[in-house]
Parts: C-alpha cells; sequence; structure tokens
C-alpha cells in the first residue's frame, strides 16, 4: 500500500474520530497512547465502506482462492461481513466461549476442504488472529490469506509464517503494564471497546 493510500486511511480514521490519543489498556493487556476505535468506523458506513473498498483490491489483486471470509467477533464481524459481500463470499465468525475461540455448530459449509481468509481490525500482538486460525485447522480449513486494517506493529508480526496484509501498517508503541511511561505519570488509564478476552 502506497504513502497516498495510507495517508488516506489514516485521514478516514481521523475523520471519522476513530484516532484516539490519551492512556489506554487494550486488549492484548498492554499500554499504549494511541487507539484506534473500530467501533467510531462502524458507526460510520460510509467511511468503513471507503476503507474496505481499499482492502478488497488488496485482497483481490493478490489473486487468492478461497471461498470464505472469517472474522473474530465482535468488532470485526461489521468489516469481516462487508468484505465477503463486496468480494462474493461466504461469511462466518468466530467467537469466545469460555475462554476459547469457537465456531458455532451452524457454520456447516466452512469444513475440511474449504479455504478462507482472516480479516481483521486491528493487529497489535496477533493473538486474536493466531485464535482463529487454530480453530480453522481445527476444522480442516486452509488459511488463504490474513488481513488487517490497521497493523501497529508495522509488519513485525507472522502468522503461521506468513506476513499480515494491511492497509495501514505503522509503528505504535504499546507497552506492558509494569513498564507503561504514561502509568508512571500518572496518566488516567481508560479500557474501551470489549472482547471478552480474560
Amino acid at each position: 500500500m502506497d504513502g497516498l493510500s495510507q495517508e488516506r486511511i489514516l485521514s478516514l480514521f481521523k475523520k471519522a474520530d476513530a484516532l484516539l490519543q490519551g492512556h489506554f489498556r487494550l486488549t492484548s493487556g498492554k499500554h499504549s497512547e494511541w487507539y484506534f476505535e473500530k467501533i467510531r468506523l462502524i458507526e460510520n458506513p460510509a467511511a468503513l465502506e471507503e476503507i474496505i473498498d481499499l482492502l478488497v483490491g488488496k485482497i483481490n489483486d493478490e489473486k487468492r482462492e478461497f471461498e470464505y471470509v472469517v472474522s473474530p467477533a465482535y468488532g470485526a464481524i461489521a468489516i469481516g461481513f462487508l468484505a465477503a459481500l463486496k468480494l462474493g463470499k461466504k461469511f462466518a465468525f468466530s467467537q469466545r466461549a469460555e475462554g476459547k475461540m469457537i465456531f458455532r455448530p451452524g457454520w456447516a459449509g466452512l469444513a475440511a476442504g474449504t479455504n478462507a481468509i482472516v480479516v481483521e481490525d486491528i493487529l497489535t500482538t496477533g493473538g486474536s488472529i493466531r485464535e482463529v486460525v487454530d480453530s480453522l485447522k481445527e476444522r480442516g480449513v486452509g488459511i488463504a490469506g490474513i488481513y488487517v486494517l490497521v497493523d501497529r506493529t508495522d509488519g513485525a508480526v507472522a502468522i503461521e509464517g506468513r506476513p499480515v496484509g494491511s492497509l495501514l501498517a505503522l509503528k505504535v508503541e504499546a507497552y506492558e503494564a509494569e513498564a507503561c511511561p504514561l502509568c508512571k505519570a500518572g496518566a488516567p488509564l481508560t479500557k474501551p471497546g470489549a472482547s471478552d478476552k480474560k
């Protein structure tokens, strides 16, 4: 993704008030000064659609073979669903039950012999994506690709030995709680969002 497109995506996040500055506890448990609030994008379907159009263009350019787009609940459901709609593919989502990422029995077509791409919103450590990949592999589903809207590691995280495709890749510091300079400075801590991750 070229610099112009990255600037365009960043501007869409800002326009939707989806790029927040403060002191945040991320889903991973780490702390950061910056938080990408995808819920603000979902509240703004026009901005989300413009971003998903760019994501779909990237996926189509890579010419991968797959039947399903899969996303983890809950924040990425709208993102993955819209991508699947525009790609003309089936959609499924995983969810946590008793601390484990699973697929409910109703996804009958998501079975051995099918291939899927995983679409997530934000990549910080890759933990949620790895859980989805593990759940898919348990069903015998092949992983054709992994994509995120924002990669906070600037490409430093690989999953299953493969790079993660992103629209916006930038290095955003995420600190372990005990080493967080924002905590040491006494900045109030906010825990936005909710993923049911323990």
